[in-house]
């Protein structure tokens, strides 16, 4: 089988943050990777999202 390139995926869920005034990140554009090649969720990204951002906001 064939590796998908969601090359122009990606470049779409880009545009669309930047739209909105906000900053894509390797790490960002890693997850969508993963979301895209079905190796996680996007429930799962925004879990460690949300666990990252409260761990910032206690220190």
């Amino acid at each position: 089988m064939a590796k998908k390139d969601y090359t122009i995926f990606i470049k779409n869920a880009e545009a669309s943050v930047r739209m909105e005034g906000y900053t894509v990140t390797p790490k960002m554009r890693n997850q969508c990777k993963q979301v895209l090649s079905g190796k996680t969720t996007t429930a799962e990204c925004l879990k460690q999202f949300t666990a990252a951002k409260a761990a910032k906001v206690t220190k």
